[in-house]
């Protein structure tokens, strides 16, 4: 009997620090979130892969609208070579070759004349890299907090708000939905266990405009057999 309420302990222990870290819906006494709950982005990416996205990304500085964004990854000892092929709408189509991390940061120096395509991807289907709430990592676990979005003098948290298939032109998925509210609209960004990124996103600005929205298209090179329907 004493072993069994030591057990019950360590359990209770684990939802307690799950909820003193922000969970909203903790994942339960017997069920505490554990390391392989933790989403790590980048993973899973070999040398080949191939994930292309459709695209409308709208920024300060550059936007870029129904676009399709292909992301080639070569090795390069350390780090990706990552080559961007853009279609942007039915006029511009660009190539360049970016050198990033493991964790899909930017390396080196970028060329000028590619920076403008460059941001919206950066600030949309990467956006999720940038994500931190205090030290907390990324749990695929409803309830769990994954970013603070500060707007004026007011505070938004972003959180796995449920699981769901989610269908995309490259498939249907088993995911897990990140959303956050601002003003009236909730943005939603769709997470795949085994994907280096996002699958789909959906999201608003402060005053509910269309801030980007992506979707996958095709991906070749990562294991999803069984996520994958």
């Amino acid at each position: 009997m004493t072993g069994i309420f030591a057990a019950f302990g360590i359990s209770v222990s684990a939802a307690i620090i799950a909820a003193g870290g922000g969970f909203s819906n903790p994942a339960g006494l017997l069920d505490p979130p554990t390391d392989e709950d933790i989403w790590v982005v980048g993973s899973n990416i070999q040398d080949g892969t191939v994930l292309q996205y459709s695209l409308d990304a709208r920024g300060p500085s550059s936007s870029l609208v129904s676009s399709l964004v292909t992301l080639t990854f070569g090795e390069a000892g350390e780090n990706w070579d990552i080559t961007f092929d853009i279609r942007n709408g039915t006029s511009d189509q660009i190539s360049e070759t970016v050198v990033m991390s493991k964790q899909l940061t930017r390396e080196g120096e970028l060329d000028p004349e590619f920076a403008p395509y460059f941001e919206p991807i950066q600030t949309s289907i990467f956006a999720v890299r940038d994500m931190e709430y205090g030290d907390s990592p990324k749990y695929l676990v409803v309830g769990a907090p994954w970013n603070t979005i500060f707007v004026g003098a007011s505070s938004s948290t972003v959180r796995v708000t449920g699981e769901e298939k989610v269908e995309t032109a490259a498939g249907t998925f088993d995911s897990f939905v990140l959303s956050y509210k601002l003003d009236d609209e909730t943005s939603r960004i769709w997470m795949v266990a085994s994907m280096p990124l996002p699958v789909k996103a959906a999201t608003f600005d402060e005053e509910d405009g269309p801030h980007y929205s992506f979707e996958l298209q095709q991906l070749s090179g990562i294991g999803l057999a069984e996520e994958a329907l």
